[in-house]
């Protein structure tokens, strides 16, 4: 399967799992959703996962670096930035946003390229 057929299946079945949740009124995936939509559009997240998806774009473990970028640009916006405790829900939104975000820019950078 190419790239392009993969990125496409994952960002289906996200589409998916969120339609669902929001026609069978699922608490917790709508709230979640709210939450990272929420998320991209805080300057700060958007534009630190932008800078490290062309930071590391060429590196074997793109995706595990990535990961721990998300992790650690989480952790650094809830404790140094905001200056509050936060649960794993909310540092776990905000990971997911930046994930989402590099992601939606690959799948964009693969459409142009092709």
């Amino acid at each position: 399967m190419s790239k392009t057929k993969s990125y496409f299946s994952i960002l289906i079945a996200a589409v998916a799992i969120i339609a669902i949740g929001y026609i069978m009124e699922i608490g917790s995936i709508t709230s979640f959703t709210n939450k990272c939509l929420n998320y991209a559009g805080q300057n700060i997240l958007s534009v630190s996962a932008a800078v490290c998806a062309f930071l590391f774009l060429g590196n074997k473990n793109y995706w595990l670096i990535i990961g721990a970028c998300a992790v650690v640009a989480a952790l650094i916006i809830q404790f140094i930035l905001i200056g509050g405790g936060a649960g794993v829900i909310t540092i776990a939104a905000r990971a997911v946003t930046f994930i989402a975000i590099v992601f939606l820019m690959n799948f964009a950078k693969l459409l142009i390229n092709k």
